[in-house]
């Protein structure tokens, strides 16, 4: 945890110099108006704890790479869908497929430069099954961050997440899955 807290202070630390500079630049695109499509993707670093009804397991480290599609539906709202993923997993005879399909709203306030903050909920459903079990049910996370405009049409993304993963077998009482907070970074490219 405490790796975590170094990288979230030197990520902000790093976004600060971003914002001061990137903002006295003017604006390259038409990003966040209505119409525009945004298409790309990020790596990410994931810190997340497993849970079974009220007690907490171990914790674990992971690296992702996550697909990213939005639509501006007005100026600044956008409707996305991140993650989508489907992972199939085989070891010893045994096989593993997790199912995660996650809608993403979002809000990009417009400046002045070409910083864009936002504020996103993630809302949507996680599933896995394997050896003979299933189990699934509604996840949730929020996340906020900055898109930064470097070329034309091209945007540096940078955020920091909070979600809820649930997979609770069929039949059970209390929830199993998941708690994460990840630190993201990637490119996207929007056009009209």
């Amino acid at each position: 945890m405490k790796g975590l807290i170094k990288v979230v202070r030197g990520s902000a630390v790093i976004l600060a110099c971003l914002l001061i500079v990137y903002q006295a630049a003017p604006a390259k695109g038409n990003f966040a108006k209505k119409g525009v499509i945004e298409l790309g993707g990020s790596l990410g670093y994931s810190s997340q704890t497993s849970v079974y009804g009220s007690q907490t397991g171990s914790t674990t480290s992971t690296i992702q790479l996550s697909p990213y599609f939005g639509y501006f539906l007005s100026d600044g709202f956008e409707l996305g869908v991140d993650p989508f993923s489907i992972l199939s997993m085989s070891s010893g005879g045994s096989s593993i497929t997790q199912i995660m399909f996650l809608v993403a709203p979002s809000y990009n306030f417009t400046t002045n430069g070409s910083v864009y903050p936002f504020v996103e909920a993630l809302l949507g459903y996680t599933s896995i099954s394997g050896g003979g079990e299933t189990g699934g049910g509604f996840s949730w996370g929020l996340k906020g961050g900055i898109k930064i405009n470097v070329t034309g049409n091209g945007l540096l993304n940078f955020g920091l997440q909070y979600a809820q993963y649930t997979y609770t077998p069929s039949g059970a009482s209390e929830r199993y899955g998941f708690n994460t907070i990840s630190l993201s970074g990637g490119f996207t490219i929007f056009f009209n």
